[in-house]
C-alpha cells in the first residue's frame, strides 16, 4: 500500500478533509495499473510542513510504493499526471517522486483477520496464497 508524505509550505497550510480525500483519489489513479488496482483505501497519507524557501513547490508529494513493472517505466508519467491533478485541484505549484521499493506489507486487526497487499493478477494471487502469504479471515 502506497505511503505519502504530502509536505506543505505556508501558502498551502493545512488541507481539509475532503481535501485530503480527494488527493488520496488523484494518488490512486496515479498510481493504479493491471497488476494492483487501486482506489483511494489502499492510499495513506502522512502531513507534514516546511517553509516554501526550502521547498520546489508550494506542495510536495513523496510516494512510497511497491516495485510493480508497469509503474517502474512509467514512473515519471505517473509523477506528472498526480502533480498534475494536485496542482489544478489545489491550484498551486506541485512537486511529486515516486519511490519504488520491494517491501512487504501486512495489517491484522483486532479479530485476526489478515489482510496483505494481494495482487490482482491471478498468477500472482495463486502463488501468494500457496506461500500463506494472502489475504484470510479467521473463523
Amino acid at each position: 500500500m502506497p505511503v505519502c508524505y504530502i509536505t506543505l509550505s505556508e501558502n498551502k497550510q493545512q488541507l481539509t478533509k475532503k481535501q485530503m480525500q480527494d488527493l488520496r483519489e488523484i494518488i490512486a489513479k496515479g498510481l493504479d495499473s493491471n497488476s494492483r488496482k487501486l482506489d483511494r483505501t489502499h492510499i495513506t497519507i502522512r502531513e507534514q510542513y516546511s517553509s516554501r524557501d526550502c521547498m520546489l513547490a508550494d506542495i510536495e508529494i513523496d510516494i512510497f510504493s511497491q516495485l510493480y513493472l508497469r509503474r517502474l517505466f512509467s514512473r515519471d508519467k505517473r509523477a506528472n499526471f498526480i502533480s498534475g491533478k494536485v496542482s489544478e485541484y489545489l491550484n498551486c505549484c506541485c512537486a511529486t517522486w515516486i519511490n519504488m521499493e520491494i517491501v512487504g506489507y501486512s495489517r491484522v486487526n483486532v479479530g485476526g483477520d489478515a489482510f496483505y497487499s494481494d495482487s490482482d493478477n491471478s498468477i500472482i494471487r495463486f502463488i501468494q496464497k500457496v506461500r500463506g502469504i494472502s489475504t484470510y479471515k479467521q473463523n
